[in-house]
């Protein structure tokens, strides 16, 4: 996570080894028909959430859910959460700030060759054939196309093959529909971890 920050922007992340992790009970209701392991995730992503925005007054939020599933933060903030097998991360930063901000995390493994025409366009599929280890540079061109349709908080999911990622060292360049994110990247064992943003 530390390796993803950029100034002003705040960070937690926690790996799950069954520790107790409270839901928020003005929260409970998001998750009340869920099961346990999305109910496991939604703690796990709001504890993150809240550790994210103490440096920023905000340690006690409560943080609900919009219809369409995204979080809903505390006024002049931006931020969000992620989660995949035994992880989950959050960032938060002043929308004074920043204009857009999106993470992701991935397990290396789960974007097999098949689904490639589906995500990725012939440029970015490309750079994947040559690639000495295709599973994770798979992974995370998915995982920072991910990020990138986190912060700009697209309404209709578009193909994925219409967000473009350029890959850098340690970082990216997202585009879409003629606007632009920097992107940073970390990669742990079979942990990718994305972030996307704008700055004001």
């Amino acid at each position: 996570m530390a390796r993803l920050l950029v100034p002003g922007l705040f960070g937690a992340e926690i790996v799950d080894v069954g520790q107790s992790v409270e839901i928020h009970p003005e929260e409970q209701i998001h998750v009340a028909q869920a099961g346990q392991v999305r109910r496991r995730d939604f703690a796990l992503g709001r504890f993150c959430a809240r550790a994210a925005l103490t440096p920023l007054g905000f340690g006690q939020a409560v943080i609900p859910k919009a219809e369409a599933g995204a979080p809903v933060w505390p006024h002049g903030v931006l931020g969000s959460i992620t989660h995949t097998k035994a992880y989950a991360a959050a960032l938060a930063g002043r929308s004074q700030d920043f204009r857009f901000i999106g993470m992701d995390a991935e397990r290396v493994g789960g974007i097999g060759q098949e689904l490639w025409p589906r995500l990725f366009s012939g440029a970015e599929r490309e750079q994947l054939s040559p690639a000495k280890d295709k599973s994770l540079k798979a992974t995370l061109l998915f995982s920072a196309k991910e990020a990138c349709y986190k912060a700009w908080q697209l309404k209709a999911p578009p193909a994925f093959r219409d967000i473009h990622i350029a890959l850098e060292q340690e970082g990216f360049v997202g585009a879409h529909a003629g606007q632009i994110l920097k992107g940073r990247y970390a990669v742990e064992g079979d942990l990718v971890l994305t972030m996307a943003f704008a700055l004001r």
